[in-house]
């Protein structure tokens, strides 16, 4: 039978990897496999090209994953296939299929959704079809039949979830040197958060043996991947798994870099340095500080111990974020506004915000009328109005939201944050605030713009910080310390985007044996950046987290020009003399160092310093 799995991404990136697709076909006999086509698909594409794209492979089945983000646009691809291909049978499955099975089907253009794990039953399912025996309501599987909808029994897999094959060791999916990819190290979750779905599909956890992962681990790492996602809600619980598991990477695969989930409460010192022997980062879930909040969705939060674990963290230098919710039960703007002061106190590397989402199959959808919390009916379930939170307070909670992602996510705004309050006199939300509203006044940025974070580049973010703390260092009569604030935003931004890019290598012997530096017109490499400061920048790098009053009153703004490169994902800055600025300054392709120098010094040290600049890489041909 021939199969095409198409997986409709929410955009182009590194972790567009068609995971559960590949699941599906991983369950698969051996021989069905090879009629098994894995598709991707991204909303920039219209819903025709995605047809026929489909539609070229001949397919007798398609099964589309169906989450939050895709579930209309997947819905109106069905219907056109079907309209097409009336014989084809067209199916879906995950959180939203498993949620909202019947809605899904009412909806036409499916046959069938798979409920809950689906390898099991998509296995069972195309060895009905195969004999021809078309669709059954097996366990774990709703379908469209002649008297209307019929569901099969649920399927409790979850024990199960160890035996199934592997999509990466049976090379459905293969890992892509320098790319990234999504590692499934459990399925499902122990604990029992009202707003969330994780642990009602899956009816407890299912952890993949040690020595899978360690044979998956041996494939990213021989195949050369940088990053990996690990797809576990709480990587460190029970806490030993954790370490182990932490011990597994360092012990591994110590040059790739990790994304992980936790839960603080079972954080502890050896975790936290266990965590900082890899390359990794770590999101965590706060959602609330309010505990009576916090209640209302089954969690709890003790400030003192989750302040102490977040000092841990710190302490052994590891980069986590946080997470937060506005718009749950019980809250308010005010309690999320004291919940984000809460969670920057700590200085996160990363903040996410988001809208209570009210997900069908949840406790919380269940429980709604009890909340008197109206929300969308259609993805993305977001909250309209709750007793506790009017329209108006949740568009102001969306507009902080999106002032911290912003200024503080897109403007790698950790490293110089804090200065800025202590100088300014706020705290991070009230900053916040008033940066939003200058930015859709004076700043001049569309309120549509705005809140839509994600179309942001760097270098808009970082002109729009500069322009608002020129303004507000104005207002406060500090234009003693406007100029340490802009190199010290600049500095950040410099340093991320520089490490965010190329590497600069050296240049192979043979270039400079083979060419009269001297008389050759060099250009300077575009890995790397020049930038300007009012301060000598070793004076900034010397006195570390020195705050802005302090640093203006021992250092006078001398200027300097710093050279950024990097190398070996390693971050490089460097003070740059007179002399070797301005021939890098010069170097446009045209001008060859003799005529930059022009005299100004002997040939002798001018081709000492062009011999070091092209050594190094930073001049190229």
């Amino acid at each position: 039978m021939n199969i095409v799995l198409p997986t409709l991404h929410v955009r182009r990136s590194v972790q567009a990897v068609p995971l559960a697709a590949a699941c599906l076909a991983a369950a698969l006999p051996v021989d069905a496999r090879k009629e098994v086509h894995l598709l991707d698909l991204f909303p920039d594409q219209s819903d025709e090209a995605m047809a026929e794209e489909i539609l070229s492979r001949s397919p007798e089945l398609v099964a589309f994953p169906v989450y939050l983000w895709n579930r209309e646009k997947v819905l109106s691809l069905a219907r056109r296939l079907k309209g097409a291909q009336p014989s084809l049978w067209v199916l879906a499955g995950g959180p939203e299929a498993t949620a909202d099975a019947e809605n899904l089907l009412r909806e036409q253009g499916l046959d069938a959704v798979i409920r809950g794990e689906g390898e099991e039953t998509f296995r069972e399912m195309v060895q009905d079809l195969e004999r021809g025996e078309g669709l059954k309501p097996l366990p774990g599987i709703t379908l469209r039949g002649p008297q209307g909808i019929l569901s099969g029994p649920d399927r409790d897999s979850g024990a199960v979830f160890a035996a199934h094959s592997s999509p990466w060791l049976t090379g459905v999916l293969t890992p892509q040197p320098g790319q990234g990819v999504l590692w499934e190290t459990s399925r499902g979750c122990p604990f029992g958060c009202d707003f969330c779905f994780d642990a009602r599909g899956s009816r407890g956890v299912g952890h993949l043996p040690p020595e899978r992962l360690e044979a998956e681990l041996d494939l990213f790492v021989r195949c050369g991947v940088s990053q990996v996602w690990i797809l576990d809600s709480t990587f460190n619980f029970p806490p030993e798994r954790g370490k182990s598991l932490l011990r597994l990477l360092a012990e591994k695969a110590p040059h790739i870099h990790f994304h992980l989930e936790a839960k603080a409460d079972f954080l502890d010192r050896e975790t936290a340095r266990l965590l900082a022997g890899i390359s990794c980062s770590v999101q965590i879930g706060l959602q609330s500080v309010r505990a009576e909040v916090l209640r209302n969705i089954h969690r709890s939060l003790d400030p003192g111990g989750f302040r102490q674990k977040m000092h841990l963290l710190s302490a052994e230098g590891v980069i986590f974020g946080l997470d937060l919710i506005y718009g749950l039960p019980g809250d308010d703007y005010s309690g999320f506004c004291e919940s984000l002061d809460f969670a920057l106190e700590f200085a996160p590397n990363q903040i996410d915000l988001f809208p209570l989402a009210v997900l069908p199959g949840t406790t919380l959808h269940g429980n709604r009328l009890r909340h008197s919390l109206r929300a969308q009916e259609e993805p993305p379930y977001e909250i309209l109005e709750s007793a506790t939170w009017s329209p108006a307070d949740l568009a102001r909670s969306r507009r902080l939201a999106a002032a911290a992602d912003i200024f503080y996510n897109a403007g790698r705004a950790v490293g110089f944050f804090s200065a800025l309050l202590r100088s300014t006199g706020r705290n991070p939300v009230s900053f916040l605030e008033e940066f939003a509203l200058w930015a859709l006044g004076a700043g001049g940025v569309a309120e549509e713009h705005f809140l839509n974070a994600e179309s942001w580049e760097a270098g808009e973010v970082n002109r729009l910080q500069e322009a608002f703390i020129s303004q507000l260092f104005e207002i406060e009569g500090r234009h003693d310390l406007l100029p340490a604030a802009m190199d010290l935003i600049r500095y950040h931004y410099h340093f991320a985007e520089t490490l965010l890019g190329e590497d600069t290598a050296p240049a192979p012997p043979e270039l400079l044996r083979d060419r009269m530096v001297w008389d050759t017109p060099w250009r300077i490499a575009p890995t790397v950046r020049m930038v300007s400061f009012s301060y000598e920048i070793l004076d900034f790098l010397e006195t570390g987290g020195i705050d802005l009053e302090q640093f203006s009153s021992m250092f006078r703004p001398v200027g300097s020009v710093a050279l950024f490169f990097r190398r070996n994902f390693e971050v490089f800055c460097e003070s740059l003399e007179e002399d070797f600025f301005k021939l890098l300054q010069g170097s446009d392709g045209k001008r060859s160092p003799g005529e930059i120098f022009a005299g100004s010094i002997s040939r002798r040290e001018g081709e000492e310093i062009v011999e070091f600049a092209v050594a190094e890489g930073f001049l190229i041909p």
